[in-house]
């Protein structure tokens, strides 16, 4: 039986239909993502298959316990430490382990067969559970996801990043038969990426994924769900080989499109010079075979961006150079001991753990955080800087106001201004939408937009590909190519790191080491490294290892209490029988007093059973 399945579905918004006849299902195991243009109804028809929203038509069926990451945690009611949280998610593992203690108290107590069954039963279920690993299982949750440091903090402490963290650790404790995340790498550095990309891998249930991170899908899903044009596509594989097959259907419907096309205008042809003449019975038979043809629109691509980024002027050949570079905030220190060279053509990839400050080292370039050390830069060089909050994208109240700032950090005027915008998708009556109702997506062009317009030839990008469809970010990723000037970028899409980049830094809190290649190359890079020097396992490896012993500690437990319980069962039916062999003799006193013998060395070792049991259980 299918784990999801969606027959018929229309889904309406705003009194208008975003997606009708949508037909798609899921088997058990099976791992899809879910992509489209920002704003074509995924999120909207996730929360319409989890229940939240009502469907206008068709049926949705799933046996399964769905469990639903959203973008955006707002209802965070939760009290206590990160461990407490996730301690508190397996409530029903708690109960059934205070139960067990209940119940060890009565044995103790009283011998009774009742008390010994349900001991007996609920221990099978507590351990099915994955009682006896809980702990180990959050503590390799935790280390996975970043959050070591974090475990023993108050949950209210969290940052927005982080409490998106803790509601994924939740939802993945639970195991639910459906997984249903969106956008679920968006607070994930790349460790915690790879992390949970082999945590899926192995996930028991079903998942469904909207993601706009390639190199995620390409290493998660086996299938690709497609939103648009107000319907629902569905192709096998991962997202490359989605790709693949969507250049073959696009290069046969044109072709089919063309053949059907000449068709039908030879036809209308024939009919034209044939109607009136001798051949008008023949005329009159090509029109009837006209009207059974339908013509075929050829693929047309919609309105996509056309982003081309220039410099204003040349750098000289040392762009950057840094040395001793140090960042702290207050008494912090974020990190120290920074140096790197930076040269004209130089494309450098910022990598590192959150928090560990890839974001400050970018501001201190700019001059936006105060710094210590030596941070100087070369002749001609002009910065373009992409934050990734947007703080700087106007203080305007809509997207024509920017104009005016435009005016100032470019030489262009109010037409070619427009024609930019236009570029970037802002056309029309767009210009007049304001900043605050913006999209993350249209936040993150509008912010393409000024930038490619300072064209600058220093660019420093901070997470550029965040909030962008694929579709935006290939166009992105074009104009990036195309561009001669000196890049460094912070991005946890890999997939974009491998296309933009010649090297990669990797900072840390005492320093920076710069690595030549793209992220694949880093990757093997630092695993040879590892493999070379014998490293010792980071936490995450630790935990789970120790997660591995305990299961393999108590499968042995398992075994162990099992045969203690065969013995127990045994024992007591020897017993059995020697009572009623002795209820039944009269008059034998040598064989009374062997078999009492026999009874009372039965009844101590049935006792040593019980107190090794017990003492298995405690």
């Amino acid at each position: 039986m299918s784990t999801l399945l969606c027959k018929n579905l229309r889904v309406e918004a705003a009194g208008s239909v975003l997606l009708d006849n949508v037909n798609f299902k899921l088997e058990p195991k099976e791992k899809a993502g879910l992509i489209g243009a920002n704003g074509a109804g995924k999120t909207t028809l996730l929360r319409v298959v989890i229940g939240q929203l009502p469907s206008a038509n068709g049926y949705i069926e799933s046996p399964a316990t769905i469990g639903y990451l959203p973008q955006i945690t707002n209802d965070f009611n939760v009290r206590g430490t990160v461990f407490e949280s996730l301690l508190a998610e397996r409530n029903d593992i708690l109960e059934m382990r205070n139960r067990l203690r209940y119940l060890e108290i009565r044995m103790s107590q009283e011998a009774d067969d009742k008390i010994l069954g349900q001991y007996s039963s609920l221990t099978e279920i507590y351990e099915n559970s994955g009682g006896y690993a809980l702990e180990a299982k959050i503590r390799r949750i935790i280390a996975g996801l970043g959050m070591e440091q974090e475990q023993d903090r108050d949950t209210h402490s969290l940052s927005g990043g982080q409490k998106t963290r803790l509601a994924l650790g939740k939802l993945l404790l639970r195991e639910p038969g459906l997984l249903i995340l969106d956008e679920p790498t968006n607070h994930l550095d790349l460790e915690a990426l790879e992390w949970l990309e082999n945590y899926l891998g192995e996930y028991p249930g079903a998942v469904l994924v909207v993601s706009h991170d390639r190199y995620f899908l390409d290493q998660v899903v086996s299938k690709i769900l497609v939103v648009e044009n107000g319907s629902l596509k569905s192709y096998s594989g991962n997202y490359s080989e989605f790709e693949l097959q969507r250049v073959m259907e696009e290069k046969t419907m044109t072709r089919e499109a063309g053949k059907m096309n000449e068709k039908i205008l030879a036809l209308e042809e024939y009919i034209r010079r044939h109607k009136a003449g001798i051949k008008a019975k023949q005329a009159r038979g090509r029109e009837t075979q006209l009207k059974k043809l339908t013509p075929i629109a050829a693929p047309q691509a919609g309105k996509s961006l056309n982003m081309s980024l220039q410099t204003s002027q040349r750098a000289g050949d040392r762009v950057l150079d840094i040395t001793g570079l140090s960042v702290a905030y207050e008494k912090n220190t974020v990190f120290e001991d920074v140096s790197l060279e930076l040269r004209r053509g130089h494309r450098i990839a910022l990598l590192g753990r959150n928090g560990v400050g890839k974001t400050s080292l970018l501001k201190a370039i700019t001059g936006e955080v105060p710094y210590q050390g030596d941070l100087r830069l070369g002749a001609n060089v002009k910065i373009g800087y992409y934050s990734q909050e947007h703080e700087d994208i106007g203080l305007g109240n809509n997207v024509k106001d920017i104009m005016d700032e435009l005016r100032y950090c470019s030489d262009l005027d109010d037409p070619q201004i427009r024609t930019v915008l236009a570029r970037f998708g802002f056309r029309g009556d767009d210009v007049f939408k304001p900043i605050a109702v913006l999209s993350g997506g249209e936040k993150s062009r509008l912010a393409l937009c000024k930038l490619f317009l300072v064209q600058g030839n220093l660019l420093l990008l901070d997470e550029p590909t965040n909030h962008l469809d694929m579709d935006t970010r290939e166009v992105l990723e074009e104009a990036l190519l195309n561009y001669n000037g000196t890049m460094i970028t912070v991005s946890h899409d890999r997939y974009f790191i491998n296309r933009m980049v010649n090297r990669i830094a990797l900072l840390t809190p005492k320093g920076i080491r710069v690595i030549e290649g793209d992220y694949t190359a880093y990757r093997d890079t630092m695993e040879k490294e590892k493999e070379e020097s014998n490293l010792k396992p980071d936490e995450g490896d630790k935990i789970a290892k120790s997660y591995r012993l305990e299961s393999k500690n108590n499968k042995r437990r398992e075994k162990k209490v099992k045969q203690l319980e065969e013995s127990i069962e045994n024992t007591k039916m020897l017993l059995q029988e020697l009572e009623s062999k002795l209820e039944s003799l009269t008059g034998d006193y040598e064989l009374t007093l062997k078999l009492h013998n026999e009874y009372q060395m039965l009844q101590n070792e049935h006792d040593d059973l019980m107190q090794e049991w017990l003492a298995m259980n405690d």
